[in-house]
């Protein structure tokens, strides 16, 4: 989970036209991302898309202005109607983008069970 202080859930943008857009904000191209799942979401200019949504809880308010910026001259939006709107979400397009998950364990259900067997443990 990501946090203000440390993002454990990242994209790495890797096109050079979109980590430019972003540069101001992400100057690495690194952005945290709600979850390592990409969704189907509609973009302007680009339709629909898989895309993972930026986590717009582990940004400072800094970068949520900076964001809010960058959106509304990209796609001359009004800039008030984009604060309004930003929390609806902010999508990420998966192509040209790189996850990275650390920090994080994941068990599958056959994992805890074999580990509540294995602990002579009941699991009901």
């Amino acid at each position: 989970m990501n946090t203000k202080d440390k993002w454990t859930i990242t994209a790495t943008i890797h096109d050079e036209q979109r980590r430019a857009l972003w540069s101001e904000v992400f100057p690495d191209g690194v952005v945290p991302i709600q979850v390592p799942v990409a969704y189907d979401v509609s973009v302007p200019e680009l339709g629909n898309v898989k895309a993972y949504m930026l986590d717009l809880a582990a940004i400072s308010d800094e970068q949520r202005e900076k964001i809010i910026d960058v959106i509304s001259k990209r796609f001359e939006y009004p800039r008030d109607e984009v604060a309004t709107e930003l929390d609806k979400g902010v999508p990420i397009p998966a192509d040209g983008v790189s996850v990275l998950v650390k920090d994080m364990v994941y068990f599958s259900a056959r994992d805890l069970d074999d580990l509540f067997s294995d602990l002579n443990v009941d699991d009901d």
